[in-house]
């Protein structure tokens, strides 16, 4: 019984890893640079940086290119469809056992959900990098 209170107060002990802001500042060696920041909740793990194609219904489906990041709102099973073009994927709602985790964990791609206004930020095209592993999505911009 001690040996299981040392495990859980260790454990809730450790700091949870914080994003630097640093990192936000920090250039990419194309002339790129982070210029928003989105935190979710982590669905299946990996890092993946690809354009936006927001999907809001089943016809834009269409608009899902290969290596693109499939926004939505939340998944649904007409998504089976296009996750073998996409890099990743991130949803307005969900959460580690929400059908688009499962979805991205079986196509080995990183996601993150639970982001709350998402398609409201996210524009189509927009380049993004999306750290599964952390739930964290990283808007591109072009530094100035």
């Amino acid at each position: 019984m001690k040996t299981r209170l040392n495990i859980r107060k260790r454990v809730s002990e450790q700091i949870a890893p914080v994003l630097e802001e640093e990192r936000l500042e920090a250039a990419f060696p194309d002339g790129y640079t982070v210029v928003g920041l989105m935190r979710g909740r982590a669905a299946s793990p990996g890092v993946a940086t690809g354009r936006a194609a927001i999907i809001r219904e089943k016809k834009d489906l269409s608009r899902v290119g290969e290596g693109a990041v499939i926004i939505s709102e939340r998944a649904s099973p007409d998504l089976a469809v296009v996750m073998s073009k996409a890099c990743a994927m991130v949803t307005e709602y969900g959460g580690a056992t929400a059908i688009a985790s499962g979805y991205a964990r079986e196509y080995g791609i990183p996601a993150v959900v639970g982001i709350a206004g998402l398609t409201r930020v996210i524009k189509e095209g927009d380049l993004l990098r999306v750290d599964g592993t952390r739930g964290i999505v990283e808007i591109i911009g072009l530094t100035v």
